[in-house]
């Protein structure tokens, strides 16, 4: 795997990003409605205004994407939204550098307890791995998203400043 670099999404990148899911793989929504989400227009159950998308690119092509709110969902402060990492590109820490560019996000905007919903249940080991806890049936929970950033070093690779 080539040098992945992360930066963050805006609307542009929605249609990019809601290709990448593979035949018979779930994906993060339709690109009208992640475009709509990134622009503040589209707002899930209980979501507040803030939201943040990061985008991995390898070699000028996305390979994977991480998004996430505030929200008073389940008395949450956040909540993650999508998290996707192409298949050839799992297993290689990709999907924790990316729950670690939100944690961080999410603590610089004042969200320590972090859900997510958890609708492929084999992702439930995943999230376990990032130190979240079960909340209920399809969901999850970071009572403390900061351990998120306590077990892993800073993230590498980052550039600051959305691109177009």
């Amino acid at each position: 795997m080539a040098a992945v670099r992360f930066r963050r999404a805006v609307p542009d990148d929605a249609a990019r990003v809601a290709r990448l899911p593979q035949e018979g793989e779930a994906g993060g929504d339709p690109p009208e409605r992640m475009a709509r989400y990134l622009s503040g227009e589209h707002h899930p159950q209980q979501a507040l205004p803030p939201r943040t998308m990061w985008i991995a690119v390898e070699d000028g092509e996305p390979v994977g994407y991480v998004a996430g709110h505030l929200t008073r969902r389940f008395g949450c402060d956040g909540e993650l939204q999508w998290i996707y990492v192409v298949p050839r590109c799992r297993r290689s820490g990709l999907g924790r550098r990316m729950v670690r560019l939100l944690a961080r996000w999410f603590v610089e905007n004042g969200a320590r307890r972090v859900c997510v919903n958890v609708g492929d249940e084999q992702a439930r080991p995943f999230y376990r791995r990032c130190g979240a806890v079960d909340l209920r049936p399809h969901w999850m929970v970071w009572d403390d998203v900061a351990c998120v950033l306590e077990v892993e070093g800073p993230p590498d690779g980052v550039d600051g400043e959305p691109h177009g």
